[in-house]
């Protein structure tokens, strides 16, 4: 699974690395801890203009009857998305990339220890590209000009190569070859996409053991990512 990540790179970064057309994104502080519930940068393709912008992680399907108490997902299963009645609609239409400068994930060590948790990034210091769904949510009960919602869930897949030995999941982080695809893909070749994303090869990552600092979420600095190891 992907539960806490990293949002460091300005929005000008991100739109020269993923060739965004518009930029909807504020410059703000780096993120050393991002959560399930907040704003999060995220890259959508429509009309032939990609756009970078926000959404809120935690996904609510167009169809939710109120906001309290509904399920808000993070992450959606690759061998599930496209059937799943939560996320098929979303999958089929309306999919994203969710850029990421590292995520976290905890190695359960056995009974009696403390998770270890690890800092995972790309060896070249690149943003990730997680593939991610996102839907639209309006308030049945909200007057007609309020804002809607724009949610996401990261798509997760298993784990492979330098993840394996840390979770059994992680998060499905798409080649620039694929990126196109993902946001662009119609109808008729949704279905292939998701075995395409599946079959990936395992990602070059780099896994580095922290401090549980990182499992409070009011942490969010870079004395995060200093290498340690629990006792």
């Amino acid at each position: 699974m992907c539960g806490r990540y990293l949002a460091l790179s300005s929005p000008d970064a991100l739109a020269e690395h993923f060739a965004v057309d518009e930029v909807k994104l504020e410059a703000g502080e780096p993120r050393y801890n991002v959560a399930p519930s907040t704003p999060v940068p995220a890259i959508i393709e429509r009309d032939g203009t990609r756009r970078l912008g926000s959404l809120r992680w935690g996904f609510v399907p167009h169809w939710a009857k109120r906001l309290k108490g509904s399920p808000q997902p993070i992450n959606a299963r690759v061998e599930s998305v496209a059937t799943n009645k939560m996320f098929a609609r979303a999958f089929a239409r309306q999919r994203c990339l969710l850029p990421a400068d590292g995520f976290y994930e905890w190695m359960d060590r056995g009974e009696g220890r403390r998770k270890q948790p690890f800092h995972i990034v790309d060896p070249d210091g690149q943003p990730l590209a997680f593939a991610g769904i996102w839907s639209v949510w309006r308030d049945p009960e909200a007057e007609e000009d309020a804002d809607p919602l724009s949610s996401a869930a990261i798509i997760t897949t298993d784990a492979r190569g330098e993840m394996e030995r840390i979770h059994h999941r992680m998060p499905v982080m798409l080649p620039a070859s694929l990126w196109s695809d993902w946001l662009t893909a119609d109808l008729d070749d949704v279905p292939h996409l998701a075995d395409t994303v599946a079959a990936l090869g395992p990602p070059n990552l780099v896994a580095t053991g922290i401090s549980d600092l990182v499992n409070n979420v009011r942490n969010d600095g870079p004395e995060l990512l200093e290498p340690a190891e629990l006792d």
